[in-house]
């Protein structure tokens, strides 16, 4: 196939998604726009809850990117019973295995906020009041990202991007009723916030199954794990290498949080902003898993190779131009969501910063994907699980000691471009040794 014709097939499935991914950011930025009128801890709050709540996500990626790359190679080779048995089995695990975790974490997380907030007590109560509920949500995200995943893989990114955009504006409507108490509602602060969060995302549930029909997706539902076993050997890289991760920005948000409640609000802001630009990464993040996945189910190695590239090139192109436009902008960005003039000032630096660093994180994001797609899930986790320690977390540890806040934000920006220069090397010599067929 010609490159233009690649470029064409890449652009078609991941525009919807980059649309999605850019509606995700609403909700993100609805809650962080909304909660900013509370108060610096109350945004403090929502950073460490989030931050928290990504760690416990991770169980959702053994289920969502293994059904994910199966699908899409299932869907190459024309294998669609086994897709459909596949899907509803990892559903079913979906909402039990989560729904276990939840209860667990929930009853320790005082103690588990304690640990990233160090002794302070007012804001480890106020994460709580969100955490809480984010994470006793977890089964109700895990089932809608398992369907979202499968009509991801099979190329329907338009289908997604309704549900993914309706979900969003479903939330931004609900975010200040229950933030503030509209409508006869109790006024919950920043719980208003999580609720409205999960509300949205079980929304999406019985839309999606309305788009798996239309696709002749239904999912063949059957509690004896044959195919889910199949999908949790092909996510669990994947989610351990989220597991590790998560730890990792957990402990890099602790050196952030002992920088003072202004440094936590601060980033809570820019990295809100900043999911503008970083969001469409996670959209060819999931369209190079999804086309290189086909690829590789139909036999066409070389093809996958070249068509992961390809995604990866657009995505760094359209990264780099978001990421200067933010960087040019970010005084006039930070200014709505901003309580008072220092945490303006922090974010804007954040913002200069995390701008500037996108053609990195473009690389990592897209070559990740790229590679899961060719069912070898365990380079990028060993790849993004080193990098992130050694490039980010550790440096941030001795700089925030010496710059402050500033020197965390700038051992992000090494990491993501160290992390970016090894991906590429490692997927231009070794993705074809490093490909796996899964079904």
């Amino acid at each position: 196939m010609q490159r233009h014709s690649l470029t064409r097939e890449v652009i078609r499935i991941a525009w919807p998604m980059v649309i999605s991914e850019l509606g995700d950011s609403l909700y993100s930025i609805a809650d962080t726009y909304f909660v900013s009128k509370i108060g610096t801890i109350a945004l403090a709050a929502v950073s460490v809850g989030s931050y928290l709540s990504w760690l416990f996500f991770v169980i959702v990626a053994l289920f969502s990117t293994g059904i994910l790359i199966y699908t899409a190679q299932s869907y190459g080779a024309g294998a669609i019973k086994e897709a459909k048995c596949a899907l509803g089995e990892s559903i079913l695990f979906g909402i039990l295995v989560p729904s276990t975790v939840a209860l667990i974490v929930y009853h320790s997380a005082p103690s588990l906020i304690g640990l990233i907030v160090g002794p302070n007590e007012k804001l480890i109560n106020v994460t709580f009041k969100y955490f809480s509920i984010r994470i006793l949500g977890l089964p109700i995200l895990a089932v809608a990202l398992i369907m979202d995943s499968a009509v991801r893989a099979v190329g329907a990114t338009k289908l997604s991007m309704i549900a993914i955009l309706s979900s969003a504006f479903l939330n931004i409507a609900l975010d200040p009723v229950f933030i503030f108490g509209l409508l006869g509602f109790p006024k919950m602060g920043v719980a208003g916030a999580a609720l409205a969060t999960v509300i949205s995302i079980a929304y999406i549930i019985p839309l999606e199954f309305v788009f798996l029909k239309k696709l002749s997706l239904i999912p063949l539902f059957s509690l004896r794990p044959r195919y889910v076993i199949r999908v949790t050997r092909v996510g669990l890289p994947a989610a351990t290498e989220r597991l590790i991760f998560s730890i990792g920005n957990n402990a890099y948000i602790s050196f952030i949080a002992r920088c003072g409640n202004a440094a936590l609000a601060a980033h809570q802001i820019g990295i809100r902003i900043e999911s503008f630009i970083y969001m469409p990464g996670f959209a060819f993040s999931v369209a190079a898993s999804a086309l290189v996945g086909q690829r590789i189910g139909a036999g066409n190695i070389e093809e996958g190779k070249h068509i992961g590239m390809e995604t990866a090139k657009i995505a760094t192109i359209l990264m780099t131009i978001l990421g200067i436009a933010v960087a040019i902008t970010a005084t006039y960005l930070v200014t709505p969501f901003s309580p008072d003039e220092n945490v303006a000032e922090l974010a804007t630096l954040y913002l200069i910063l995390a701008g500037l660093s996108e053609p990195g994180l473009a690389l990592v994001m897209t070559l990740s994907g790229a590679i899961r797609g060719g069912g070898n899930t365990l380079i990028p986790m060993v790849l993004n699980a080193s990098g992130l320690y050694l490039f980010r977390v550790l440096p941030a540890a001795i700089l925030t000691g010496i710059m402050g806040v500033i020197g965390a934000w700038i051992a992000m920006f090494i990491d993501v471009y160290l992390r970016g220069l090894i991906f590429l090397m490692t997927y231009r010599k070794f993705f074809i040794k490093l490909v796996r067929k899964v079904i």
